[in-house]
């Protein structure tokens, strides 16, 4: 009786590449996400004017999930 599974694996039972980098995406995305919801709570708590935590936490972690998707890539 052949087996269900819930993403489509390849032959070397590894995940493909559209589950690969679809996790990638949503990694990135919470991210970025907790990057923006720290940076409005600082702005909130230290009751500033202009956005700058915001604009700077976003920053970081935009990169800090960049550097990370470039860190997962397979070495080929």
């Amino acid at each position: 009786m052949p087996k269900a599974y819930f993403c489509v694996m390849e032959q070397n039972n590894s995940p493909n590449k559209f589950s690969q980098y679809a996790g990638a995406g949503f990694q990135m995305l919470a991210t970025i996400g907790a990057g923006v919801f720290l940076g409005t709570w600082l702005d909130e708590k230290f009751m500033l004017k202009t956005p700058w935590f915001t604009i700077g936490c976003s920053l970081f972690f935009i990169f800090a999930g960049m550097f990370l998707f470039i860190k997962s890539l397979p070495k080929e």
